[in-house]
């Protein structure tokens, strides 16, 4: 069974455009499929809980953007579930450090026939997410990327730029208490601190050049604050992934971090923006099953 899970407001409105194409896909295929559009947000977790509870094999596959792809692993489990990405979203980061391929025609093709790879996801407060989880200055950069989304003829990249500069106005010190796998508490302030299981987001930034979702570790990126000035310095280099001798950056690898405020951090969880004083990360390896074209 072939299950397609379709947003169909991601990236305005593409995913609803490849319906077509996906019943074009099936009609002589001999293997059953079904489409499922998402109603409402959080409502791909839903479906994607109800097929994991079936227990029949099956390849499920997000038909969306980021924050489908994110929806519907917090809501898959078993060993009876392959997952497949079509991505029809803005950004379409997580797809980047899995498939060499992100046409998404050309996978829709290629998936239904695929062989499939078991990889690590990332978990953050008891959330999971494939790709990177981020507090601080990035997470304030989603939320107000979001808005430029909404305009007309904005790319997803350039709606980053722009929110970029408008955190730079608004810019916050976050003082925190970090704590790494058994070594001792220390404290910062920090501008960001990115968990890495995979290499992009924002469009296509590398926050850990280096990560890899087959390792069995989380890589993390820790940022002090900088400063306003120094910020317009060193925001260039964190987009091309060239940030990570500045002095104001350390780059970590671990199985676990925890970070502690005395207020609210915004979180970025694969584009999903939430806010809490503590966060606990940690890796989970090999707990996903994704077909790799």
């Amino acid at each position: 069974m072939h299950v397609f899970i379709v947003n169909p407001v991601a990236g305005k409105g593409k995913s609803s455009a490849l319906v077509s194409s996906i019943k074009e896909r099936f009609r002589h295929f001999p293997e059953p499929y079904r489409i499922e559009i998402t109603k409402y947000p959080g409502h791909a977790t839903d479906i994607a809980k109800e097929l994991s509870t079936d227990g029949t094999p099956m390849r499920v596959y997000s038909v969306g953007g980021d924050g489908t792809l994110n929806e519907i692993v917090n809501g898959i489990s078993g060993d009876h579930i392959e997952l497949g990405i079509i991505p029809c979203g803005s950004g379409n980061d997580a797809v980047r450090s899995i498939y060499p391929i992100t046409d998404p025609l050309v996978l829709l093709k290629i998936l239904p026939v695929a062989s499939s790879s078991l990889l690590d996801m990332g978990r953050i407060n008891g959330r999971y997410f494939i790709n990177i989880a981020s507090i601080g200055f990035d997470a304030e950069v989603v939320t107000l990327s979001r808005k430029f989304k909404r305009i007309p003829l904005v790319s997803g990249s350039m709606a980053y730029i722009l929110g970029v500069l408008a955190a730079v106005i608004g810019l916050k010190k976050h003082k925190v208490r970090i704590i790494i796998d058994d070594a001792p508490e220390r404290t910062n302030e920090l501008l960001l601190c990115a968990f890495a299981n995979g290499r992009y987001y924002g469009g296509g930034m590398k926050p850990a050049p280096q990560a890899d979702m087959t390792d069995g570790i989380l890589d993390v990126c820790e940022a002090e604050n900088p400063g306003r000035l120094r910020l317009l310095k060193f925001f260039p280099a964190f987009m091309k992934g060239g940030h990570t001798d500045l002095k104001e950056v350390s780059m970590h690898r671990c199985k676990k971090i925890e970070i502690i405020a005395t207020r609210n951090l915004p979180i970025n969880i694969d584009g999903e923006i939430t806010k809490d004083t503590r966060v606990t990360v940690e890796i989970v390896p090999g707990s996903l099953r994704v077909l790799i074209p």
